[in-house]
């Protein structure tokens, strides 16, 4: 019987956490899945310990391939997994034992959407809570949608892709995410074009085509440590935000035949990337007298967003980061595509018990 979910474990040298990874993976409490481990020829050990724990459970199988970056990682083990459900546990990583069963039942009962989301702890490199945690601090949740965060939900098509637009993540770690598999088909595999943050780019090109139910009642972690992808990441470098940008467009264009005319050729488009623009220079002025010129010019000739912008926040009105849901949701909903968000008690009920027990 074909699993339903793939749990897919991208790997290199994180042997340290391993043991922790799969003690939660073999512990969820939902059990018809099966594990692939791509491991990039670990030199530490860890390539060991994956092969004594696929020894004791024919769940788990192991391939090694070349390093190449975690998202061609991740895409060979798409191509190497055949569950409707893929979960990408990166290796050094951990979640709560009910994470899948949870996700995965409230898929199953929202059948019209291919993305669960759940919430997501900040970790150090001792399973020690970050303080303060990142999440939802860094993601359109924290000031602009704090009352998402703990309710369950539906976000429907293509709200959670122009959440993008504010520049600031929806889903902070792949980790948060059960991806149903036919997504793939409509999106496309993981881009590496813009090296270790690329992820922004497949989650917005996935949230312009998926609904999203929010399942707060189960948590998936994310380990900041020194030797993770991420870390050497500078997330207020000019790079970042240049990079940020062209993700933002290739999203819009690879789903353009996905998105009603009246979005995709919307001018909303062009003012979120003017006042995107405007805060990425503001904040990379290197003093305040720069940046009270660099506003005063963008005042007097920037363009119209912008002026609008500035004129805003002067007579004490929230900043577009913050208001940027709102704003987002209202225009959608008023282009007559229907309501954005559906509340209901989506995390309760496990999903049917199906399939192999553990062996």
């Amino acid at each position: 019987m074909t699993p339903r979910v793939s749990i897919c474990v991208p790997n290199l040298n994180t042997l340290p956490y391993l043991e922790e990874r799969f003690d939660c993976i073999l512990g969820q409490t939902y059990r018809n899945f099966e594990v692939f481990v791509y491991d990039s020829y670990s030199d530490d050990g860890a390539w060991e310990f994956l092969q004594r724990i696929a020894a004791r459970d024919d769940r788990v199988r192991l391939m090694q391939g070349p390093r190449r970056g975690p998202y061609p990682a991740w895409n060979e083990c798409l191509r190497h997994t055949t569950g409707e459900l893929v979960y990408i546990a990166t290796s050094d990583d951990t979640m709560a034992l009910d994470c899948i069963e949870k996700m995965a039942g409230a898929l199953e009962r929202h059948g019209d959407c291919d993305l669960a989301h759940c919430p997501l702890r900040i970790v150090d490199g001792h399973t020690r809570p970050i303080v303060p945690p990142p999440w939802p601090a860094n993601t359109v949740f924290a000031s602009g949608a704090p009352d998402l965060v703990d309710r369950p939900h539906v976000r429907r098509a293509p709200y959670d892709g122009l959440l993008h637009l504010s520049g600031r993540h929806v889903y902070l770690s792949i980790a948060q995410l059960l991806i149903r598999r036919s997504l793939f088909s409509k999106v496309g595999p993981f881009l590496n074009r813009w090296g270790n943050i690329s992820d922004f780019n497949w989650e917005m090109r996935a949230g312009l085509v998926a609904s999203t139910v929010h399942v707060p009642g189960t948590w998936a972690s994310w380990r900041i440590h020194e030797k993770q992808a991420t870390h050497v990441v500078n997330f207020e470098s000019p790079e970042r935000d240049r990079k940020i940008e062209q993700m933002i467009a290739d999203a819009v264009e690879s789903c353009d035949r996905f998105l009603p005319r009246e979005l995709s050729r919307s001018p909303w488009l062009d003012r979120t990337r003017n006042i995107r623009n405007y805060y990425a220079r503001l904040a990379h002025e290197p003093s305040a007298r720069k940046r009270r010129i660099f506003q005063l010019g963008q005042l007097l000739a920037g363009a119209p967003g912008v002026r609008s912008e500035i004129i805003n926040v002067l007579s004490r009105g929230k900043k577009w980061p913050i208001v940027a849901p709102g704003l987002i949701r209202s225009w959608i909903e008023d282009s007559g595509f229907g309501p954005t968000l559906e509340f209901s008690e989506v995390a309760e009920q496990p999903p049917r018990a199906t399939g192999p027990a553990r062996r």
